[in-house]
């Protein structure tokens, strides 16, 4: 019986390690598009990278998924919800993601965007009721003190629009979670991904006019290509394979890979962009990771 038992736990484990590889690089494909968003900004203005990103995200999810798409008995207020995320967690959330960082550092928008799930949870407090205990808020203002000890510029916090751009695209990521949490009660997973893609795209279609076609058309194609395929690769198949994989270890374990965000986004930026990596932004960044962990897991 033991021998058996052994024979299973061996045979086991080379799926596990497989499972956290594929973890693993949906978490690098997620911190290096703080990099690649930095280098489409120099060539595409913020609403263009935001259009074009999504048209192709949405191309394809509905080719792969559409299939087990059903919209019957859909209430009226989850397609309010629905179209309200969509706004919220997509269009709001891309753009202003972009928009951040024409004026921000990758390593800074990292930092500030890995501070979404305490304030995810601390929007559920209020709205789910889900009580927190000491440990939470103490872990929380840790992770705090760390993104303000990472945006200091000469001993004065430096945040500009950059900055409060991304800090939108940080609260707007946390309120699109609640609002999956409760779609969720009423639809399923597909549903919520493919409706909320599709009202992302919708609501940005109507500053179609607002594009500089001149500009755009002189861009190389080699950058095109870098905007659509990092585009599918960062929010189609990443999103598609964590889905599928995190189940495996749960949500506790995967989750503690994805603080691994910030230290890619620098040596990302440090390895392409030729940025110099700050100390003070790599004690900031150990300070939101542990506030992060001390606030959220258990053990």
């Amino acid at each position: 019986m033991s021998n058996s038992n052994h024979l299973k736990k061996k045979s086991l484990r080379p799926n596990l390690i497989l499972t956290y590889a594929i973890l693993l690089f949906c978490v690098i494909a997620w911190g290096s598009n703080f990099v690649i968003g930095k280098i489409l900004i120099d060539y595409f203005d913020p609403y263009t990278i935001t259009l074009v990103r999504l048209i192709a995200i949405n191309i394809f999810l509905w080719l792969f998924l559409y299939r087990y798409l059903s919209i019957k008995n859909i209430p009226v207020k989850v397609w309010i919800g629905l179209a309200f995320s969509g706004f919220i967690g997509i269009t709001l959330n891309q753009y202003t993601f972009f928009l951040g960082l024409v004026t921000a550092s990758p390593v800074t928008s990292a930092l500030i965007l890995a501070l979404a799930p305490i304030t995810t949870s601390i929007l559920t407090f209020f709205v789910f009721k889900e009580k927190r205990i000491w440990k939470f808020w103490i872990g929380g203002l840790i992770a705090l003190g760390g993104v303000l000890l990472s945006v200091l510029d000469g001993g004065s916090l430096g945040i500009g629009r950059g900055e409060i751009a991304i800090i939108t695209t940080m609260l707007t990521f946390a309120i699109f979670i609640v609002m999956i949490q409760w779609l969720a009660k009423y639809i399923n997973s597909i549903q919520i991904t493919l409706l909320t893609n599709a009202f992302g795209v919708a609501f940005l279609l109507p500053f179609l006019s607002t594009i500089d076609y001149q500009q755009i058309i002189t861009v190389d194609i080699k950058l095109w290509v870098l905007l659509i395929v990092s585009g599918i690769i960062v929010h189609g198949i990443s999103n598609m394979l964590w889905n599928q994989e995190m189940p495996k270890v749960g949500a506790a374990k995967a989750s503690l890979l994805m603080n691994l965000e910030p230290f890619i986004a620098m040596v990302g930026s440090s390895l392409i962009l030729g940025s110099r990596i700050l100390i003070i932004e790599i004690i900031g960044a150990c300070l939101i990771i542990y506030g992060v962990i001390l606030a959220l897991y258990k053990k």
